[in-house]
């Protein structure tokens, strides 16, 4: 654990946070995330009032609900928990309605093995949290793999989309396949040599226990086989060779047709993980507007908190020198533009809040599929 201390402390003093977490990946980052629990806070009496559990599909899944109006649903990035997203709920919230809420296999909510790709199981997750909440059709917000969580859905299932907006998006050169490695392969490793024993036992899976107890049931009652069978098959499905991991071409086509207002902050030139050039191929097929690289949003500076101090801490504000995931500084800006400015879409082609796509078919704007406001 040292080592991997270690490790993570050099790349954070890196200009670029994002292109360090890359290299980290691939060595050890459930171990990272380990770290990180082992100093989690416990939940304060504002996080208790709004946090609760939805049933989905028979699994617990926690949410957190704030704010009223227009809805906006988020997951945190990585395999973080929904305490990363709170100073940036906390502000949207002050205009909008904002469900945050924890994976499957992440933090308080239900273990879930199962399912063709982890992608599918997050997305069905996702539209029944929206359809059990009444607010469909909703705003679908994320970065890096919530990222993928929110376009995976916007795809499978676009009438429970009204409008999607993805940052630190991933994709391009090998980072799929490192993350594949670190998130799934290694666990197949493991419970392949030693058994759901040895799962329930690694720092990624006794936090999972650790909040959320019947998880431990749960990881035990799968055989090994079946554990190591799916996590192979999960990572398989995270392919850089995608436009973005877990979308292709021709999800991305299919994403324009369906007229969803998209759009995308564009990436950083210098990053492995989340490429400028990637982001921009995306706005290209999906016809997403893409949202200029913010000043500062691919900077970070060789000083301040230690990631794994501040990702899981409120209360601690974000602060110019740090900026990664959920907290960066300038996101509830653009996130209450892009809404305001898809709002005034829908306005302006005469549709109303159950209005989905903008792909208006009538006689004066008969076929038009693309995401221009």
């Amino acid at each position: 654990m040292t080592k991997i201390k270690d490790n993570l402390a050099q790349h954070l003093n890196r200009r670029n946070f994002m292109q360090g977490l890359a290299s980290v990946a691939a060595i050890a980052p459930i171990a990272i995330n380990s770290a990180m629990a082992q100093s989690a806070p416990t939940s304060t009496n504002e996080s208790s009032s709004v946090g609760r559990y939805l049933s989905i599909d028979g699994n617990q899944v926690y949410i957190e609900d704030r704010g009223e109006g227009i809805p906006i649903i988020m997951a945190a990035g990585g395999q973080n928990l929904v305490e990363t997203l709170r100073p940036l709920a906390e502000k949207l919230a002050k205009k909008y309605r904002v469900i945050t809420w924890d994976r499957a296999n992440l933090g308080r909510s239900d273990v879930v093995i199962k399912g063709a790709r982890d992608l599918d199981m997050w997305s069905d997750q996702l539209a029944g949290i929206i359809s059990q909440l009444e607010l469909r059709p909703a705003y679908l917000i994320g970065a890096s793999s919530a990222a993928r969580v929110a376009y995976t859905t916007a795809l499978r299932y676009p009438d429970h989309t009204r409008g999607l907006l993805t940052y630190l998006t991933t994709g391009g050169g090998i980072i799929g396949e490192r993350l594949a490695e670190g998130y799934y392969y290694a666990f197949a490793k493991i419970a392949e040599e030693g058994g759901m024993a040895a799962i329930i036992k690694t720092p990624f899976w006794a936090d999972r226990i650790a909040r959320n107890p019947n998880n431990k049931q749960r990881l035990l009652a799968i055989s090994a086989k079946e554990f190591a069978v799916t996590m192979r098959r999960w990572g398989s499905a995270m392919r850089s060779s995608d436009v973005m991991i877990g979308i292709d071409e021709g999800g991305c086509s299919r994403l324009k047709q369906n007229g969803t207002p998209t759009a995308i902050v564009q990436g950083c030139e210098e990053s492995v993980v989340h490429r400028k050039d990637r982001s921009e191929l995306y706005a290209k097929l999906t016809g997403a507007e893409l949202i200029l690289t913010p000043t500062g949003y691919c900077e970070e500076a060789t000083t301040g908190p230690k990631y794994e101090e501040l990702i899981l801490r409120p209360e601690v504000p974000e602060s110019p020198e740090f900026r990664a995931y959920e907290m960066i500084t300038m996101m509830p800006d653009i996130i209450d533009q892009f809404i305001q400015k898809t709002e005034a879409g829908y306005k302006q082609r005469k549709l109303g809040a159950d209005a989905f796509s903008f792909a208006v078919d009538d006689t004066n704007n008969e076929g038009d599929n693309n995401n221009a406001y």
